[in-house]
């Protein structure tokens, strides 16, 4: 090891305080791997609440990059992170986690996928804002037992989001045909929750780069009657199968409500509103609402040619949205299924015949019935072509300016080497 590189080593720690204890300090270098070229330490263990920045890897996809071991308030900020496997993990945690840039690296041991930029599970806190990932399976969110009186609840904004990947590897690295269900963000077992907002994302997957299922899950999650779940004026581009030419089962899309048992209305999804989002061209579907209660999808624009950016058709490409009461929760007793609605989206959702023709399948709302109040009126159709598709991202981009938002990272590169 340098001097430079046990000078950053130690000024890291120092900044952090005695929070952090090192399974190695040796920093690598290799700028074959994705991020930049910087001397990375090895992965941490977070002991005591504090403020954390750093550049940090690890190699061995079962070692997290960062593990957070302190019920304390933890911030991670202004760093870099890149590992096999997870990015930052964690039990019992109230994160902090901003301007921070995280790459999922290559497993390259049998039967794994890339890691998450963050798995945490029992928060009682979460906020991630302004982060980059890239080739990351995304942030899992398993349970929340937080104060809600004090103000804690999870927030997702204006992150940048890339090739979310769940592509299983062999022990030489190379894709075997198959994937783990990961997402942009999911939500499991999140139940009742106030002040939830995930909004001012951009998530997009390239086909061959990535395999999502959906880019934001909801599993048996929900917000308040006063206070729902808020998704919006998030940019969602692309959704794609590990072999998006060959599989013609791939469910994955946009976002998805309503997953998980429809057994039970204390556990089952509910009081979630979807709006204002841009989804485009994520195969399935744009928007799905497969079970739960009260959740509201409106003022979306939601389009798809239903070809990959070469121009092949893309076998699944399926539905804009659907409300589909997979579960039979309607026959619940109580119900689960009831108080949904559809309403005021822009739709073009392409579809294709075995024998190439086309028709737009903008909407399919089964279980939109009277019976389980349930309203779906007031969408509007949309022409979708290539031009049309790339030129939501300028819509977006237009939008960011008059909110004056900025997403993604809003430090500079730090300790770049020359």
């Amino acid at each position: 090891m340098n001097h430079a590189s046990i000078r950053a080593a130690l000024a890291a720690a120092l900044v952090m305080g005695l929070g952090l204890s090192a399974l190695s300090l040796t920093p690598v270098n290799m700028t074959s791997l994705p991020g930049p070229a910087l001397d990375y330490s090895g992965p941490v263990v977070i002991r005591k609440g504090g403020t954390y920045r750093g550049n940090w890897q690890s190699l061995n996809p079962k070692i997290p990059v960062i593990t957070i071991a302190t019920r304390e308030p933890v911030i991670i900020e202004d760093s870099y992170l890149r590992g096999r496997g997870d990015l930052i993990r964690g039990f019992n945690v109230d994160l902090t986690v901003r301007n921070t840039h995280g790459y999922g690296l290559n497993p390259q041991a049998d039967g794994a996928y890339p890691g998450r930029f963050l798995a945490v599970e029992f928060i009682s806190n979460l906020r991630a804002e302004n982060n980059y990932l890239q080739g990351t399976s995304g942030m899992y969110i398993n349970t929340f037992q937080g104060d809600a009186a004090r103000g804690q609840t999870i927030k997702i904004l204006r992150n940048k989001v890339q090739d979310v990947d769940g592509r299983y590897v062999d022990g030489t690295g190379r894709p075997t045909g198959s994937r783990y269900n990961v997402q942009a963000v999911q939500l499991n077992h999140v139940v009742g929750v106030p002040n939830i907002e995930i909004a001012w994302n951009a998530m997009v997957n390239q086909p061959g780069k990535s395999a999502p299922e959906e880019n934001i899950n909801l599993y048996e999650s929900s917000g308040t009657a006063s206070s729902p779940i808020r998704i919006h004026n998030n940019y969602i581009h692309g959704a794609y199968a590990v072999d998006p030419l060959k599989d013609k089962a791939y469910s994955g899309g946009g976002i998805m409500l309503g997953d998980g048992s429809e057994k039970d209305l204390s556990v089952v999804g509910g009081y979630i509103e979807v709006y204002r989002n841009q989804i485009i061209n994520t195969s399935n579907q744009g928007v799905a609402i497969a079970g739960g209660h009260d959740q509201h999808v409106w003022q979306n624009r939601i389009l798809s040619t239903g070809r990959l950016p070469g121009g092949e058709i893309i076998p699944t490409a399926n539905v804009g949205i659907y409300m589909w009461d997979i579960q039979g929760g309607a026959r619940q007793s109580p119900p689960t299924f009831f108080g949904n609605s559809v309403q005021d989206n822009l739709i073009g959702w392409t579809r294709f015949h075995g024998d190439g023709k086309s028709w737009y399948n903008n909407l399919w709302t089964p279980s939109c019935t009277s019976a389980t109040r349930s309203v779906c009126r007031n969408n509007r159709a949309s022409a979708v072509d290539g031009d049309t598709e790339r030129a939501e991202l300028a819509l977006w981009q237009g939008k960011l300016r008059a909110a004056k938002m900025l997403v993604g990272p809003q430090k500079p590169l730090l300790g770049l080497k020359n």
